[in-house]
């Protein structure tokens, strides 16, 4: 019986997910279909430790251990073994967002974990956003001396500009050029745009492309250099990749995405069955138990955090080598055992070292919290955003502080905490930052905050917003801060972080940004360190900062 329950409004859930169901029936006969199968994974973020599955536990219940890095992979190699041996084609692909999101995960920079998730036999690994959090330099090293097989097509160098009769209307080139063509740069020389893989049947090769895409949103949610990357819309480049490949000999192509599901969709309804039977995406953390259906097109994720395995089954024409209908592909999560199951040895020895290397410093207790503290979304604030706001503002006595809510990554537990509790809440290395805001190019940034649903929004400090109606679709009426009306001309310390000051997310003024901005170069939660052993663990305000108004 499956334990795995659908938990409404959450990303981080699973449904009913089965097991690797479907071996018993995989002897080939000589008439039937090829049976190809991709096994895959996404969004991973450096979890070599199992976690605990709270939402499978009854209340009062201890929550049971599930997934990590050496189960997900011993699982990997079982079932892909199990496969191969009864005759099926097999392929491993990844849907980015590799190391970044725990203390295992960052050690070395990344370089330690990606190439321990590399050593997995994946086919091709799509590069997420995170993947440039330390900047474009670090990626193409990463890349170069992990030898992950990383895909990537639309991301290119920079639009580039050329006299011509006539200058299209998004033309990027320079103001004092009378007229202009933009023309693409080239794509990025450190990740090929797909890898072909060949892969031997009863009926001849089979050549099958990988073609890697990315979320356009990464410039405004990472390291501010990849701005100065050309992020190309994933429908145009790959119909481009198409193209390139026409005449190549591929006889099926498939996108392997850290675009999030929204975005699959849109790719799928762009192009039919032919041109795009099957999507392995990531990015949106969805756990999506048999696949999604958009037309003709499968769309699969397997959630994050190596919790569960995810697996399409494939079924090809032996003339045409074209993906069939009948049988119709379909798609399942693999749990990975709970108790016992296959381990992958060196995967779980070269993850206790990297455990090990950071336990000594992580492991440390900093302070207690008298109370919960939690996130949200949309008009209520969190108890959690509430209190790194606080501690922001009281660090740097601003007139308000600002947080995105997409930095706040865990809810944490009355009690003890430790610095690996405080690194769960806050993984990114963002400093604080204090800048200047005009009233009214504050409330200009909480209105795109509030009406922006591509990210999760913000949590606030010092200051109060009235909303009325019902969100996204409703308005900002007011905003008071220090008790007191917003006066649009004057001038207002904003305590934020670095991201959010560099441009993340835009939601502040571009003309905010380049007044002075004080970076204080202090990680933040470092600052939420110091503030726990003054006492600050004890001054949780759970109050909602969001008055809303029918």
């Amino acid at each position: 019986m499956h334990r795995f329950l659908l938990a409404p409004l959450l990303a981080l859930c699973a449904a009913c997910v089965q097991t690797v169901g479907g071996d018993h029936d995989l002897v080939a006969h000589a008439n039937d279909p090829l049976h190809l199968v991709v096994l895959h994974t996404n969004d991973v973020h450096g979890q070599v430790e199992a976690r605990e599955a709270t939402w499978l536990a009854e209340e009062g219940e201890e929550a049971p251990q599930v997934g990590g890095l050496p189960r997900l992979g011993g699982e990997l190699r079982r079932v892909a073994g199990v496969l191969r041996d009864a005759g099926a084609l097999v392929l491993v692909l990844d849907g980015g967002d590799w190391f970044q999101g725990t203390p295992e995960g960052l050690v070395d920079d990344g370089y330690a974990f990606t190439e321990l998730l590399g050593a997995l036999p994946y086919d091709a690994m799509v590069v997420g956003n995170h993947e440039f959090d330390h900047g474009v330099p670090h990626l193409a090293e990463l890349l170069a001396e992990t030898g992950v097989p990383a895909v990537l097509a639309n991301v290119r160098e920079g639009l580039a500009c050329g006299c011509a009769d006539a200058a299209p209307a998004n033309c990027k080139c320079p103001l004092d050029a009378v007229f202009c063509r933009c023309q693409l740069g080239e794509r990025v020389t450190w990740a090929p745009p797909y890898r072909i893989r060949s892969l031997d049947t009863p009926v001849g090769r089979l050549d099958v492309a990988l073609v890697g895409l990315v979320t356009p949103d990464t410039p405004t949610i990472t390291h501010p250099d990849a701005r100065a990357l050309d992020f190309q819309d994933p429908v145009l480049e790959y119909e481009r990749v198409l193209a390139e490949l026409e005449g190549q000999g591929v006889e099926l192509v498939l996108p392997v995405t850290h675009m999030g599901v929204d975005r699959d969709r849109e790719l799928a309804r762009a192009f039919g069955h032919t041109e795009l039977p099957l999507i392995v995406g990531g990015h949106s953390h969805t756990f999506l138990n048999e696949g999604i259906w958009e037309g003709e097109t499968l769309i699969v994720q397997a959630g994050c955090k190596a919790t569960v395995l995810g697996r399409v089954d494939l079924f090809l024409d032996r003339e045409t080598l074209r993906v069939l209908d009948d049988p119709a592909p379909r798609a399942q999560l693999v749990e990975l055992p709970l108790e016992g199951g296959v381990t992958d040895a060196a995967l779980q020895a070269a993850g206790d070292r990297l455990i090990a290397a950071g336990a000594a410093e992580m492991d440390v207790a900093v302070g207690a919290l008298s109370t919960a503290v939690v996130r949200s979304r949309g008009v209520v604030s969190g108890s959690a955003g509430n209190w790194v706001t606080d501690v922001m503002r009281a660090r740097l006595g601003s007139d308000v502080a600002i947080q995105n809510r997409g930095g706040i990554r865990a809810d944490l537990a009355a009690g003890e905490l430790t610095r690996r509790d405080l690194f769960a809440i806050l993984p990114f290395g963002n400093t604080l930052v204090e800048l200047e805001l005009t009233g009214a190019e504050l409330r200009a940034t909480v209105e795109k905050a509030l009406g922006d649903t591509r990210h999760s929004g913000i949590e606030v400090s010092g200051m109060t917003v009235q909303y009325a109606g019902t969100w996204p679709e409703g308005r900002v009426t007011g905003l008071r801060v220090g008790g007191e009306p917003l006066e649009p001309e004057r001038r207002y310390t904003v305590a934020t972080n670095s991201f959010l000051a560099g441009g993340g997310d835009a939601y502040f003024p571009a003309a905010a940004l380049d007044r002075d901005v004080l970076d204080t170069g202090l990680i933040l939660r470092d600052v939420l360190e110091d503030a726990l052993r003054d006492g600050a663990g004890d001054q949780v305000d759970g109050t909602n900062r969001y008055e809303v108004q029918p």
